[in-house]
């Protein structure tokens, strides 16, 4: 961790729930397969928050649902 905390991201849950694949939805939004497992996996450096939204747009959900901050000083 960073000592800033961690962001989750519960992208291929809702995938998952919703029964799209993700190749159906990195061919429905343009993204490149490897972007998007970035994403899923967490390891993004720099979030776009342009495709955050189009995430968000395209799954039908919030960015609550869709990611989760979890501080380093949690116990």
């Amino acid at each position: 961790m960073s000592g800033y905390g961690l962001i989750n991201f519960h992208i291929e849950e809702i995938l998952k729930k919703k029964g799209i694949s993700k190749n159906t939805m990195c061919f429905d939004l343009r993204l490149q397969r490897t972007q998007l497992n970035k994403y899923c996996k967490g390891l993004v450096q720099r979030i776009d928050v342009e495709t955050l939204c189009h995430i968000c747009q395209y799954l039908e959900c919030s960015i609550g649902e869709l990611l989760e901050y979890h501080d380093d000083h949690e116990d």
